[in-house]
């Protein structure tokens, strides 16, 4: 077997089991969903609210990380410092420092905070816990990450799954037994990420040196401050549309948007994330064994098959819906939500592309590049919404995302191709996309049909995608070949063991 074709039997492995990790992730969001999306819960202005909270969060973790989780990623795959071994100790403690004093901050800006955020300075508590939520995500993303620099992606899917369950136990805790309304959600956060982090970085406290080098954090910040800014561009780019929502509409209209970007976000945790956590690493390593095949195979697999699921949801997501309405109490508000999931679906298959092409401005280390392609992106995704929200409301946001991201993607691989030319089949992209409009078209006419024969057309056309996908040489049956030898050299290998 050749170097390659190791490296794709790694890729098509380990993407199946971080796929099962966020699986689970989204799994929770499902059981969840009758207890977010039931007023008797939270209200629907509430669950608007709690979007805000999401994305602020994620603004904290950019930030307040330093990067440093990335860096070690970077150096521990590649080249490292001096003294490789005391990374992990020493960014898990530049990760505590760092969480402990945006904590003290936090906590003592909590009132003007909760009345920028919640519309009132009485919910300090919430922004209070919104921090130490943080706190625990930045100190809990130094194991994460290790485990992924070690190839341990069982491991990292145990972890998360196990996570999902805290949530899960503490969402029907604090909200539904006790009533507690958005705080109570909050207190289910911080419970089940705090359970998490103990237990994960006790896990590395144990099998790693516990030494720390203060000469590797040098490099560490030094690689990492610039993707702060490309984070900090990068959290606006994912979901600072959430905060022009909310300023050019309101807390209800934000609230449709956000279960929306819930439903799409099934393509990015189901199969953008769990493939990126693999190509992050094994890409790299395929670069500097002087390889970009796997760059160019990756992007049309990734493409075809990320598309069917694109369509995949977008088509079933009405009739998802009815179940949640119909069975689980579900408000109907949050119903006929289709036409949004498309854009935002397609929005995160673009950026997915993204992650391909951008591993290569990883492994030349060039983080500015990459800064200033999401700081674009962000602030055309910003001016872009500004224009259109108020003629268009959440589908001009959800349009707006697509274009971003397709707009980030082409600049990365504009730049990313003067390194490494890789030749990536950006037609295949156009005609995927072209495809899963015309599909999702064609089975909005059947709308108007009663369950089962609105079904019944729904899934002929899903059933469709692959003899059209092949017929237009968008994919081949030898593409389809050279993807299950990975598979099958991967599976092979494993009995060997």
């Amino acid at each position: 077997m050749t170097g390659g074709e190791k490296a794709g039997g790694r890729l098509v492995r380990q993407s199946g089991l971080y796929a099962l990790g966020n699986l689970a992730v989204k799994a929770s969001g499902l059981v969840l969903a009758p207890f977010y999306l039931n007023t008797a819960y939270l209200s629907v202005a509430d669950f608007g609210y709690f979007a805000l909270l999401n994305v602020t969060a994620q603004l904290g973790i950019f930030v307040v990380g330093l990067g440093l989780a990335t860096g070690m990623l970077r150096f521990m795959a590649g080249e490292h410092t001096d003294d490789p071994a005391a990374l992990p100790f020493t960014a898990l403690l530049g990760s505590v420092a760092t969480g402990g004093v945006a904590l003290a901050l936090w906590w003592g800006c909590s009132a003007p905070l909760a009345g920028l955020l919640l519309d009132e300075a009485a919910g300090k508590v919430i922004i209070r816990l919104l921090g130490v939520y943080v706190f625990f995500k930045v100190v809990g993303s130094i194991p994460m990450t290790l485990m992924r620099v070690r190839e341990r992606a069982g491991l990292y899917a145990v972890a998360l799954a196990a996570e999902m369950v805290f949530l899960i136990g503490g969402v029907y805790y604090f909200l539904v037994r006790q009533g507690m309304g958005l705080a109570g959600v909050m207190w289910a956060y911080v419970w089940a990420a705090g359970v998490s982090t103990v237990i994960l970085t006790t896990a590395l406290l144990v099998r790693e040196p516990r030494r720390f080098h203060i000469g590797a954090l040098g490099p560490l910040v030094r690689f990492g401050t610039p993707l702060v800014l490309a984070g900090l561009a990068g959290w606006f780019l994912n979901a600072g549309d959430r905060y022009l929502l909310k300023w050019l509409a309101d807390p209800v209209a934000l609230a449709r948007y956000e279960w929306s970007a819930r439903l799409g976000g099934i393509v990015n945790l189901l199969v953008v994330q769990s493939f990126q956590l693999a190509f992050a690493v094994v890409g790299l390593k395929a670069i500097r064994a002087g390889t970009v095949q796997l760059h160019r195979q990756a992007f049309r697999h990734y493409t075809v098959w990320t598309g069917w699921v694109v369509l995949a949801l977008s088509l079933l997501t009405f009739d998802l819906m009815s179940v949640l309405v119909g069975g689980f109490r579900v408000d109907p508000f949050y119903q006929d939500v289709q036409a949004l999931v498309l854009p935002l679906a397609l929005g995160f298959l673009a950026y997915g592309i993204y992650m391909i092409v951008n591993n290569v401005l990883y492994a030349s280390g060039d983080t500015a590049a990459i800064g200033v392609n999401v700081l674009v992106a962000a602030l055309f995704n910003a001016g872009m919404n500004v224009v259109v929200i108020p003629f268009l409301g959440a589908m001009g946001a959800a349009l707006t995302t697509v274009a971003a991201y397709l707009l980030l993607a082409l600049l990365t691989a504009h730049i990313a191709e003067r390194k490494y030319p890789v030749g990536y089949p950006w037609g295949v992209f156009a005609g995927v996309v072209l495809l899963i409009v015309g599909l999702f078209l064609a089975g909005e006419q059947a709308q108007g049909l009663p369950v089962v024969g609105r079904l019944l057309v729904r899934v002929a056309l899903l059933l469709a995608y692959f003899p059209l996908v092949l017929l237009t040489r968008l994919y081949t049956l030898a593409d389809l070949k050279a993807l299950l030898e990975h598979g099958g050299a991967w599976f092979r290998e494993r009995r060997r063991l």
